[in-house]
């Protein structure tokens, strides 16, 4: 079958929406649009108005960014990654189970014909028995050419909540999820400890980012919360320097169960999670055991993933 020359990549998450035109050849990014009316800001607009349908508020939306791009590339295939597939989103798809296979072949994917012109490959999402995630799946897929060379290894992708995929010959076999980032954002902006902690500046403070995680390395994070406040209260610490402190117990809880591993652990963030994770996975992994793909890799590894979907679409 003749390959598309290009696609829309859709990139709808919780808060952002983005769409680019892709070529298929080399993943070039002909033209790029995106706004921050995410699934969630979405949803609550479609909840506060009651003339429409779901699936019709949210492809009416999509139809009017897809306006937004040159004329010439309005028409091509939209391949979604996020929550569009979601139950707050253009249309609920049920999840894959794992184990994945790292080609995409298991994936679930569904066709819609919004309109004469628009034409959607909803992609579905994975999970096991006590995990899940949207968008992180086409990005795993996409890092597939990254893995292979590697019989097994674990897959991080940081983020609010954070997944680490398990891989083994070409499969992804399981994958567990950390709240990390919500539990930062909580702890720092909602609890008792956002009286401590503070960010004014993007000035990195690596000796308390290291001491928080050998705190969390150490299984110690309950114990460790509060000592954020006694930083500040008791040692005249800065808030600036407890917010460093914070990040790096709660980055060290998430990854203390690769302490004592020999498998290869695959990083693949943007920063400035990119550069906090691999600071703290310096404390306990080999440089050897250790690969580094940075958001530059992230970006093309979801244009990777959606268009392996498409290909399995089109054949």
């Amino acid at each position: 079958m003749k390959v598309r020359e290009y696609f829309i990549s859709c990139d709808w998450g919780t808060s952002n929406f983005r769409l680019r035109v892709v070529a298929t050849s080399n993943l070039k990014i002909i033209a790029e649009h995106k706004t921050n009316q995410g699934i969630k800001t979405l949803f609550e607009q479609y909840t506060a108005q009651k003339t429409k349908k779901q699936s019709a508020f949210f492809a009416e939306y999509l139809t009017s960014q897809i306006s937004q791009l040159p004329e010439e590339h309005r028409n091509h295939m939209v391949v979604t990654a996020g929550m569009a597939s979601s139950n707050i989103g253009l249309f609920e798809m049920e999840y894959a189970n794992f184990p994945l296979q790292a080609n995409g072949d298991n994936l679930k994917w569904k066709y819609l014909k919004v309109n004469t012109h628009l034409e959607v490959l909803l992609i579905s999402g994975a999970k096991t028995e006590t995990g899940m995630m949207r968008g992180e799946e086409i990005q795993a897929i996409g890092l597939n050419d990254q893995l292979a060379s590697y019989n097994e290894g674990i897959l991080l992708l940081p983020g609010t909540h954070s997944k680490h995929l398990a891989y083994h010959n070409a499969t992804f076999i399981d994958l567990k999820n950390f709240m990390t980032g919500e539990l930062f954002e909580v702890l720092s902006q909602k609890s008792i400890l956002s009286n401590s902690i503070e960010v004014k500046s993007t000035k990195f403070e690596a000796e308390p980012f290291i001491e928080g995680v050998t705190l969390g390395l150490k299984g110690l994070l309950s114990t460790s919360l509060f000592s954020v406040r006694a930083r500040h209260i008791l040692q005249n610490k800065a808030k600036e320097s407890n917010y460093y402190f914070l990040s790096g117990l709660l980055i060290g809880d998430e990854i203390k169960y690769l302490k004592n591993t020999d498998k290869t652990i695959f990083l693949a963030a943007p920063d400035p999670v990119y550069s906090l994770y691999k600071i703290a996975l310096n404390q306990i992994i080999a440089k050897d055991n250790l690969i580094l793909l940075d958001g530059a890799s992230l970006e093309r590894a979801l244009l990777m993933g959606q268009k392996k979907i498409l290909q399995h679409y089109d054949n």
